[in-house]
């Protein structure tokens, strides 16, 4: 029996038109001690036919196991704890990886005794044009502020999985945003962090997310719950600033642009006002958002002055 290196693990959730491919670029990476955990989280499409035409072919590679809909944090935390590999691979069931990944990742990983290792990816739309992810926008700091302002994505890093087990680090069940709440505090735990800026992974980006959904959907306010969760977990550590800009940029701009496509979300926004005016009120002295952009800027103002129509007449919304 071979010492798995790397296990990959794959929440899957109808997602049929987008999965031979996601396992396709699995079965096929050029390291061979892996193992493919494929976690069925109650698919009613044909995802579980696909996953068993893999398992049969694949058997020593693919670990297949189905449960009834729990979300994906709940499939992640799942595979996390059948996994039994050095490193653990997060990887989306609509996006895939080039097949040379786990072993570039796991050589780097280990040359240099890393916990984390970060690494690129691509956007790419379902008409093929890719266009580079925008993950490193700061980079003159320490490795570990860069880590904490710029990833908060499972997907793009390989991770020791001893770090997460031995100080029971799982994604927070039941909301999404769970990368959000989970990733970034990974540096409270370890500081053996690395980037490259190999683009090894491809995003998938489609309308079937719940990101980007037309109608408006209340699991977009897991944000608030995570968001608090993150506050408290970063209390009384060094990286208040980075964690009021974490507010920021996830509250204040990204989770505003969002509620601004329905209706219902202006309620949402004037929340988020009230909060940054409670918890942040010295906000736009942040010297990560005072290197933002005009656009980025005003979006904020409008946003904590709760001039929501302003804003959609500006963006078009």
């Amino acid at each position: 029996m071979i010492d798995i290196k790397v296990s990959i693990i794959v929440p899957v959730y109808n997602t049929e038109k987008y999965l031979k491919k996601c396992l396709n670029s699995l079965v096929k990476q050029t390291l061979d001690e892996i193992e493919i955990i494929i976690i069925n989280d109650g698919s009613v499409d044909k995802s579980q036919e696909i996953i068993d035409e893999f398992s049969n072919q694949y058997p020593d590679k693919i670990k297949s196991y189905i449960q009834s809909n729990s979300g994906q944090a709940a499939a992640r935390n799942f595979g996390l704890k059948k996994a039994v590999g050095e490193y653990v691979l997060f990887i989306d069931s609509d996006d895939y990886i080039e097949v040379n990944t786990c072993e570039k990742v796991y050589g780097m990983a280990k040359q240099s005794d890393l916990d984390i290792l970060c690494f690129n990816m691509c956007e790419e739309f379902e008409n093929n044009i890719e266009k580079p992810s925008n993950y490193y926008s700061f980079n003159n700091y320490s490795k570990n502020i860069k880590y904490v302002l710029n990833e908060t994505s499972v997907t793009n890093k390989l991770i020791r999985r001893k770090i997460l087990i031995d100080n029971k680090l799982f994604f927070m069940e039941d909301y999404i945003y769970e990368d959000l709440e989970l990733i970034p505090r990974l540096v409270l735990y370890t500081d053996k962090i690395d980037f490259i800026d190999d683009k090894l992974y491809h995003y998938v980006i489609h309308n079937d997310s719940t990101m980007r959904q037309k109608t408006y959907n209340p699991k977009l306010n897991s944000i608030f719950v995570v968001i608090e969760s993150l506050k408290k977990k970063f209390e009384n550590t060094p990286y208040t600033s980075e964690m009021e800009y974490l507010c920021i940029e996830h509250l204040l701009h990204g989770a505003v642009l969002r509620y601004l496509d329905y209706p219902e979300g202006n309620k949402d926004i004037i929340k988020i006002a009230d909060i940054m005016k409670k918890d942040f009120p010295n906000w736009r002295k942040n010297k990560y958002y005072r290197k933002q952009n005009l656009k980025y800027k005003i979006v904020c103002e409008l946003a904590f002055n709760k001039k929501i129509k302003l804003l959609k007449k500006i963006l078009k919304k």
